[in-house]
């Protein structure tokens, strides 16, 4: 019999902790939030970003975090631009009190960070590359094992984008809404920005809207 996606992960996250010596007690584990809920959900969409804010570095689980509540701007963003995708990108007016529709869409996809301990609220650029390059076999089976159909990056640059998918170096096109997009195997990637970005909620959530929309996208 097949090991679950969660079974799965859970595997991975043992072996990842038990290589990286600085991980050692230290891990904060994600991938997918509801394996029955994302199952049954299209698309099936994986966020990507850097690290979790968490400076005492303790162990963690976002799939653990998430179950009852979302908190924090950076937990609300990623539930809203979710619940756009999978409902076609209702008004923005229409989800940003709707906690509980929020909460069912954040429950319907998975979710990573390419450094899997603890960080600072402002990320370190140079410690982010070098967990991607630690990590890179790590990242891809993770990617391997939850299949996605559209994957968000939250990764800030080109050079942290280009180090976790160095096989798309020359195939990353324009959307026409100044974001790049590409195909990664089974998966349309947007190089997005990072849920805890500046930018205005409704800003986001229209741009991502565009992009989506595209017929680059669409094409891709």
């Amino acid at each position: 019999m097949n090991n679950s996606k969660t079974q799965q992960l859970n595997q991975l996250f043992y072996d990842w902790e038990n290589k990286i010596p600085e991980y050692k007690g230290h891990f904060v584990k994600d991938g997918i939030n509801n394996e029955d809920l994302y199952n049954a959900t299209i698309p099936k969409i994986l966020f990507i970003t850097k690290e979790p804010n968490n400076p005492n570095q303790e162990a963690d689980d976002f799939r653990e975090w998430w179950k009852e509540e979302i908190r924090f701007t950076f937990s609300h963003r990623i539930a809203e631009w979710a619940y756009g995708i999978i409902n076609k990108f209702p008004p923005y007016d229409q989800i940003k009190g709707a906690e509980e529709d929020k909460l069912d869409a954040l429950h319907r996809i998975s979710f990573m960070n390419v450094k899997k301990s603890g960080g600072k609220g402002i990320s370190n650029q140079e410690e982010i590359r070098k967990h991607i390059e630690m990590n890179l076999k790590f990242i891809h089976e993770e990617i391997r094992i939850i299949q996605p159909e559209i994957i968000i990056l939250g990764l800030s640059t080109y050079e942290l984008r280009s180090k976790t998918f160095p096989e798309l170096k020359d195939k990353w096109i324009e959307s026409g809404y100044d974001i790049a997009i590409a195909r990664y195997k089974y998966a349309k990637v947007i190089d997005f920005c990072h849920p805890s970005s500046r930018n205005g909620a409704s800003a986001s959530y229209s741009l991502l809207q565009n992009v989506i929309n595209s017929p680059a996208f669409k094409r891709l």
